[in-house]
Parts: C-alpha cells; structure tokens; sequence
C-alpha cells in the first residue's frame, strides 16, 4: 500500500504539471474560441494557479519589506552612531573651550601678583571625605615644597601638605586643620580662618567687642609666614555674639568652589607679592 501511495502522489504532480504546461502553450496558439476540454481546464485549474500566483507575490513582498526594514535599521544605526560621534565632539569642543576660559583667567592672575608660582593640575580628590584634601601632578622634580601657598584666580585654596617626586598634597582651607593668620579687609579686624566642613570656614580669636559684619570680605593677613598678604579667603556669612563667651563665633563661606578645582598655581617660598594685589 506504501508503493501505491507513492505511486498517486506522483502522479497527481504529473497531472499537475501537465495541465500547467497545457495552460502555458495556449499562449502560442492562433486566436479561435476554446473548445470544451480547453475551457474546463482553464476554468477549472486557473483557480488554484492564481491562488498560487497571490501566495507567491505576498511571499515576495514580505521578503522584499524585510529587506527594506533591515536595511533602514542598518542606515538608522549608522545615523546613531554618527549622531553620537557628533554629540562626543561638541562635548569635547566645549570642555576644552572651559578648560581655555579656566587656564586664561589662571594666566591673567598669575600677572597681576608677580610672583614666581608653578602651575598645577588635580588629579584627586580625597575620596574617604574624611580630610580635606586634594592631590597636585607636581612635586619635588618641580621643585614643590611642604607649606607653600596654592592659590587660583578666585583666591585661597591652601597649602602644600606632603610632597613626593612627582605629586603634592594640598590641604585645604576647609579642613579643620588648617590655620590661615586673616583680617577683615574693611577695618583690619584680625583671626585665624580654620575649616569647619567641605564648604564653610570659622575665623576664631575675635573679641566680642570688635566689629565684623555679614558680607565682609576676609583675606590673609600675611604674618603667619605661608601665605603672603592680601589674598582673598572669604566672605562672612553669619556672626553670632555671646555675651558670655570671649570671642565671636564667625562663619566663612571660600570664595574658592573648593569642590571643582581643576588648575592651581603653587607659589614660591621665596617669591614676595607687592601690597598692591590685595583684594579686589
């Protein structure tokens, strides 16, 4: 029975075949009306070719929206891409454009205090948050030593605290030990600046009876033999008197954004800065 039915599939795709074929030629016979046999074939087997034909098309017009979708995700990555490659460019663009207006303003203060300073990039951060502190690329190669002023265009931004060959800690004035000899420019009040937190000074040692008021600005005295005077540390934010307690408790907020430091100048043990560079 296996054989038999091998044998009716066959020859149904005979017949198939066949009546296809048959259908084919009348294209290249004379033009007369179709005779009985012709018609039933026609009629009859048209049908299914068509449906074939519809099948066929959809098949070829589904490949054919397949090939444009991929080919149109292909050209959308590509776009991404470039679209990305663009916007890494303009961001680059603009971080050398601020890196320029940063350098420019730290070249303009470098020539109006005329003094011998080494120009320094950060490169750290102290990232326990337990210190205030922050790490240069310059070091005893470039003839970096311990306690000297590190200041940029805005003002005050510490001293050096440890030194290596190629590296320097920079304490700053924020950190609790740090000690900074300061006035008030206004009427010459002296104290000492010290770190309260990440963002806020105190200026200790100022009597009760003496005159400090919110938005003063506090610079460096220069008698504390590190930082030369006139330098800007702050502004005073808040001023608390006790009648019983001897001093004044002053908070200072750094004219330094401390937190965004990028470029410092490290100035000189031996250079001296005229009178003239105090606040402006």
């Amino acid at each position: 029975m296996e054989w038999l039915r091998r044998f009716r599939g066959a020859v149904l795709i005979l017949v198939f075949l066949g009546l296809f074929f048959y259908i084919f030629f009348l294209n290249f016979r004379p033009a007369q009306r179709m005779d009985v046999l012709q018609r039933f074939v026609v009629e009859v087997f048209m049908v299914p070719v068509q449906l074939l034909g519809n099948a066929t098309g959809a098949v070829e017009d589904t490949i054919q929206k397949y090939v444009w979708l991929r080919q149109v995700q292909e050209e959308n990555e590509v776009l991404r891409q470039r679209v990305q490659g663009l916007e890494q460019r303009l961001a680059d663009y603009r971080e050398a454009y601020l890196e320029n207006l940063r350098l420019r303003r730290l070249l303009d203060f470098k020539s109006t205090i005329h003094a011998e300073t080494i120009a320094a990039q950060v490169v750290l951060h102290d990232p326990t948050g337990w210190f205030q502190t922050l790490m240069v690329d310059k070091g005893f190669l470039d003839q970096v030593e311990p306690d000297m002023p590190v200041v940029n265009d805005e003002g005050v931004v510490g001293r050096i605290l440890d030194v290596s060959d190629r590296y320097s800690r920079i304490l700053l004035i924020t950190d609790p030990g740090s000690a900074v000899d300061a006035v008030v420019q206004r009427n010459r009040v002296r104290g000492v600046l010290s770190g309260k937190d990440s963002s806020s000074c105190f200026l200790r040692y100022v009597r009760g009876n003496q005159d400090v008021q919110v938005g003063d600005l506090i610079v460096t005295s220069g008698k504390d033999g590190i930082f030369p005077k006139g330098l800007r540390l702050g502004v005073v934010q808040g001023v608390v008197k006790d009648p019983v307690d001897l001093f004044q408790r002053i908070e200072v907020k750094p004219l330094v954004r401390l937190t965004a430091l990028e470029e410092v100048l490290i100035i000189r043990r031996d250079s001296r800065m005229p009178e003239e560079i105090m606040a402006r």
